[in-house]
C-alpha cells in the first residue's frame, strides 16, 4: 500500500494504491485538488494525507516536468520539488518522482478497454513502440518500448517541437504568435496553459476584440457552430492530430498511438471529425505507413495514478 500522485500544472490528484492477487493495481481514497489553491506542493499532499487519516511510508509522484537528481522544476507552474524536502515536510519515508507522461505511458497496458475512445482503426504490431502524447496544461509525450509486461517508457519533450502550419488559418495564427516569440511550439497552440494567447491571436485574425470566454464556453460555442470558437477548436484539434502523426513517424509507433491529456479529452468531438482525424495519415500522403497505425484517446482520469504505481512496482520495488 502506498500513495500515488499525478501532479500537473492545473490539478493535483492523489490516491492510495494496492496490488491485488492477480497483480492488478487497485486505487482507493481518490482526491483531486486545484493546484492554484496552494502556494507549495507539500501543503497539497499534507491535506490529502490528513483527509484520509493515515500517513503512508511511500509516495510515488508523477510530475509535469523533467526530473534531475531527485528534483523537478515544473514546466507550467512555479513549483520546485525535491524528494528530500517532500520527505521532511510531508513526513514520508520514501519518495519516488517520475515524469507524468512516463506514468501515463505505463498505464495504457494496465487500464481496461473502456478507458479509451477509438479515433482511428489500425493494426497493432506486437512489440513495436507505442506513442503516448497529448495536451493538458502543456503537451506531453512519451514512447513505450519493449515486449508485453516488460515495456519501458522513454520520456520525450515533443510538445516543445516547432508548430508546422498547414492551412491558411494556421499560417495566419503562426504569424501573429511570432510577434511575441519567433519560436512557436506545438504547446503554444494546443496546451491549456497557452489558451489565452491563442484566443488573442485568433481574435486578431478574425478582426474582433478579444472575447472573455472560459475553456468550456469555447468548446460549447464551437459545437453550436459559433465561427470564432469553432475555428479555435478545429485549429487545436488539427494541430494535435498532425503533431501525433509527425511523432508516430519519428518513433516508429507501429504499436499504436494513445492520445491523452485533459485538453484532448475535452476536444473529443472535434478530434473525432473524419476530416480532422484523416490529417493523421495525410502527414505522409505518398506512403501508407501511418494508414495502418491505430489511434485511440485515453479518457480515464485515473490512468496516470495506475501508471505511477505500475512504474514503481516494475522498476523501483
Amino acid at each position: 500500500m502506498f500513495l500515488v500522485g499525478d501532479i500537473g500544472g492545473t490539478n493535483a490528484r492523489f490516491a492510495i494504491a494496492r496490488t491485488a492477487g492477480n497483480k492488478s493495481i487497485v486505487l482507493s481514497d481518490f482526491e483531486k485538488f486545484t493546484a492554484s489553491q496552494f502556494d507549495r506542493f507539500d501543503e497539497t499532499m499534507n491535506q490529502f494525507v490528513e483527509k484520509i487519516g493515515h500517513r503512508p511510508s511511500l509516495a510515488v509522484l508523477a510530475v509535469a516536468g523533467p526530473i534531475n537528481d531527485g528534483e523537478v522544476k515544473f514546466t507550467n507552474r512555479n513549483w520546485h520539488l525535491r524528494t528530500s524536502e517532500i520527505k521532511e515536510k510531508c513526513r514520508i519515508n520514501e519518495v519516488c518522482l517520475m515524469n507524468d507522461f512516463t506514468a501515463m505511458a505505463y498505464s495504457v497496458t494496465r487500464v481496461s478497454d473502456d478507458s479509451f475512445i477509438k479515433l482511428k482503426d489500425g493494426v497493432i504490431e506486437e512489440g513495436a513502440p507505442i506513442l503516448v502524447a497529448g495536451p493538458g496544461t502543456g503537451f506531453g509525450s512519451c514512447m513505450l518500448v519493449g515486449e508485453a509486461d516488460k515495456r519501458q517508457a522513454i520520456a520525450c519533450e515533443g510538445g516543445h517541437s516547432q508548430f508546422a502550419p498547414r492551412t491558411p488559418l494556421q499560417h495566419s495564427i503562426n504569424q501573429v504568435l511570432q510577434r511575441s516569440n519567433a519560436n512557436v511550439s506545438v504547446e503554444r497552440i494546443c496546451g491549456g496553459g497557452n489558451l489565452d494567447e491563442l484566443v488573442a491571436a485568433m481574435a486578431d485574425v478574425h478582426g474582433i476584440a478579444v472575447p472573455t470566454l472560459s475553456p468550456q464556453e469555447i468548446i460549447e460555442k464551437g459545437l453550436e457552430g459559433d465561427p470564432f470558437c469553432r475555428d479555435l477548436c478545429q485549429l487545436r484539434a488539427e494541430v494535435i492530430i498532425a503533431t501525433i502523426g509527425n511523432m508516430a513517424l519519428i518513433v516508429g509507433a507501429r504499436g499504436g498511438v494513445v492520445l491523452s491529456g485533459g485538453v484532448a479529452r475535452h476536444l473529443v468531438n472535434f478530434l473525432s471529425e473524419p476530416e480532422i482525424i484523416d490529417g493523421f495519415a495525410s502527414i505522409w500522403p505518398e506512403g501508407d505507413y501511418l494508414q495502418h497505425i491505430p489511434v485511440k484517446l485515453l479518457v480515464n482520469p485515473m490512468a496516470p495514478l495506475v501508471g505511477a504505481a505500475a512504474h514503481y512496482l516494475q522498476n523501483e520495488n
